[in-house]
């Protein structure tokens, strides 16, 4: 009889890493693993249908079909979700995301399965903030797993909630199969930047715009190309309108072939205040592109060795990454050199790799 998984996110109708990374998963074991029947539930539905492309085989649910905030997930959507993972006989439980493990955290305490929290945030990024940690804490407290993208969060967790050892288990995002087909030789004549991601507080965009008027003073011989859309898309379009960056950053607004956008850049920049494990840098990373970050708490520090294949930043140093961002755009020599490492751990990332290390946990957990 094939095991039943089911993955919980809050609304899977809108893009984001999580939901991208939970898309990527359950189309590979419903696409490969015979033993395996999966099942995604959306919580909310903001808008009128899923926003990623699933397998044939999956089974889709939308607990309630509209717009709605956490508190009217957890006083109205308690029920419909019991039921449907009992009709279906689901055998183990995904939470993906925050808000995922909250509001499943708080909904599915009566279902006598297992249940995994997956963090695609890092623990240490919002501990002060009250509601992100009490969002982790249920997540986390009330599933028999925690599953986080790096071991600096991975530690925090043992240290904030003292769990023993195997309670928390570090598994990284891998680069998509669509990202290594579209691979590329590296343009060492480029004079364009990449940045892409959602126009979201916590990705910095802000930092870019300060970034790109520091450099702007040292040179005007470059384009930096940013993707992405998003709430302050406005707000960011307006500063680059009063610092007169509009011949140097173009807002290229959001795509569906994002693989696509890599080749013909001299380097990718990362400026958020926060990450998990940014998608964005592995991509770039596997198009051979030298990496600049900012070296924040999670994320970047175990993608970037520093100064072999990127350069890591102190935290919102937005003059220094300037004065970085130009040194590198000087030397061609040292730009090609960081090309040429870029592909020093990349197996660490590797699809295969990290699915077995799902398939295990998958295992550990509906055997147990």
């Amino acid at each position: 009889m094939k095991r039943k998984i089911g993955f919980v996110n809050f609304d899977m109708s809108t893009r984001g890493g999580a939901q991208q990374v939970l898309q990527n998963l359950a189309n590979v074991l419903a696409r490969e693993d015979e033993e395996y029947e999966i099942y995604i539930i959306s919580l909310i539905h903001e808008k009128s249908a899923c926003a990623y492309a699933l397998e044939k085989g999956i089974h889709y649910e939308n607990i309630l079909p509209y717009k709605g905030r956490i508190r009217d997930v957890i006083l109205k959507a308690g029920k419909k979700f019991r039921r449907f993972c009992r009709l279906e006989g689901i055998d183990l439980l995904f939470y993906v995301g925050a808000y995922a493990g909250l509001c499943g955290g708080l909904l599915g305490r009566r279902l006598k399965i297992p249940k995994v929290f997956c963090d695609h945030g890092a623990l240490l990024n919002q501990w002060h903030e009250k509601p992100a940690r009490i969002m982790r804490t249920i997540g986390s407290r009330y599933s028999e797993r925690t599953v986080v993208l790096t071991r600096q969060s991975e530690e925090a967790y043992y240290d904030k909630f003292g769990y023993p050892p195997g309670r928390v288990i570090t598994i990284y995002n891998w680069i998509d199969d669509v990202i290594l087909g579209e691979t590329g030789d590296y343009d060492a004549d480029s004079r364009k930047i990449l940045t892409a991601g959602r126009f979201s507080r916590e990705k910095g965009m802000d930092l870019l715009v300060d970034v790109a008027a520091a450099l702007q003073k040292k040179t005007k011989d470059f384009v930096w190309e940013v993707y992405g859309e998003g709430d302050l898309w406005q707000e960011i379009y307006q500063r680059i309108q009063e610092e007169g960056l509009e011949k140097n950053v173009k807002l290229m607004g959001l795509t569906d072939a994002m693989e696509r956008c890599y080749r013909g850049h001299s380097m990718y920049v990362l400026t958020s205040y926060r990450e998990g494990l940014p998608l964005v840098l592995l991509e770039a990373k596997a198009n051979h592109l030298p990496l600049v970050s900012f070296d924040i708490v999670s994320g970047p520090g175990e993608i970037i060795e520093n100064g072999t294949d990127g350069i890591l930043i102190p935290p919102y140093d937005t003059e220094k990454m300037a004065c970085q961002i130009y040194e590198l755009l000087c030397s061609q020599e040292k730009r090609i050199r960081m090309s040429k490492c870029s592909g020093r751990n990349l197996e660490e990332f590797g699809k295969e790799k990290i699915l077995s290390q799902w398939r295990a946990l998958i295992e550990d957990m509906v055997s147990g």
